[in-house]
């Protein structure tokens, strides 16, 4: 027992004298420090469009207040007056500007003499019809029930009391239900400003999961050595396969607690359990593969053949591991042959 927590102690040692480990720690560090200084980058979030309303029935400032309000790739702002609408078009302010024209509901019934909505866009912009069809949903309903209510009265006939209360429910589901042009996963969300602030990308989450997949290789490299070196002959074999799983795991640990803190100073979303997991996983894999060629035929150093294949193997991790690369977009064979390399996982 002497013996076991002697070597379990001068493991720790070499781990913490290990020029690979610091290395490692630098950079870890280095990237933490990149994601709190990088500067922010403001990216157009939503299409802006103007509109302006020069009718003053409830129906359309009701319409155009639902406009403002509404979940949806456009943002819509009033504005108070023509020139300005081409002011906005102008300086890039917004995309396209509607005109919503006097006594519109008033006048809505006729076919030839309805007045018209008007929309200001430039000549290259290919997004006035999806924004049109935004406009034309809030206003439908209000049209609708002066068409019906023109209808019947010029039929003679009585309006129905709850015809109106009966159309607004099936228009409304109508509208409601229409995903098109909504982001329906962001309902209940007002957006005032036209614009989201984000951080070009740091793979700090990715790199963590490489190195501390090459800290778990590096312990095994060190139990090799040791049984080269004929350090574990007078243990029990229970202790000769705790020192397989130990080595590997105490080099993890230092490097796992440093990503850690370097994903909360990055602000890094991660599952804490996940890590927990991927640390004793790939304990696991690092001990399995030490047995495997501590075990493999043959008189010549274990810990030589093992740092023959070490340095090309951390490579393909490295490049399979998706720090460097997005490997979800790719074809089918080559996200299964990632699988072969633990940093995919992580």
């Amino acid at each position: 027992m002497k013996l076991f927590i002697n070597r379990l102690l001068i493991s720790a040692k070499r781990c913490f004298i290990n020029p690979y480990i610091y290395a490692m720690a630098a950079i870890l560090i280095a990237l933490a420090v990149l994601c709190v200084v990088i500067p922010d980058h403001q990216a157009s979030a939503y299409i802006p469009v103007a509109i302006l309303n020069m009718d003053d029935s409830e129906q359309t400032e009701t319409a155009v207040d639902e406009l403002c309000r509404m979940n949806s790739v456009f943002d819509f702002y009033e504005v108070d007056s023509e020139e300005q609408m081409y002011a906005d078009i102008a300086s890039g302010k917004c995309n396209t500007g509607f005109i919503i024209p006097e006594e519109l509901m008033e006048n809505c019934t006729p076919l030839r003499r309805a007045p018209k909505i008007r929309v200001i866009t430039t000549p290259s912009s290919t997004l006035p019809l999806m924004s049109s069809e935004e406009v034309f949903m809030k206003l439908f309903p209000h049209f609708a029930i002066h068409v019906l209510t023109a209808t019947f009265e010029e039929s003679g006939e009585s309006f129905p009391e709850d015809l109106h209360d009966r159309a607004e429910r099936v228009f409304e589901t109508f509208i409601d239900s229409s995903a098109v042009y909504r982001l329906e996963d962001l309902e209940g969300a007002e957006y005032n400003e036209i614009t989201t602030t984000t951080k070009v990308p740091v793979p700090i989450y990715k790199f963590a999961g490489f190195f501390i997949w090459m800290a778990a290789l590096l312990g095994a490299l060190s139990y090799l050595n040791d049984c080269d070196n004929k350090l574990y002959m007078r243990m029990k074999k229970t202790e000769r396969l705790f020192m397989g799983l130990i080595l590997p795991a105490v080099h993890i640990i230092p490097v796992t607690i440093l990503s850690v803190i370097c994903f909360t100073i990055a602000g890094v979303n991660y599952d804490m359990a996940h890590v927990v997991i991927y640390m004793t996983v790939i304990t696991l894999i690092a001990f399995v593969i030490a047995s495997i060629v501590e075990l493999t035929p043959g008189q010549g150093s274990k810990s030589h053949l093992f740092s023959a294949v070490l340095p090309t193997y951390l490579i393909l991790s490295f490049l399979f591991g998706g720090a460097l690369l997005n490997l979800s977009v790719y074809s089918p064979i080559l996200r299964t042959v990632s699988a072969l390399f633990p940093p995919y996982w992580f």
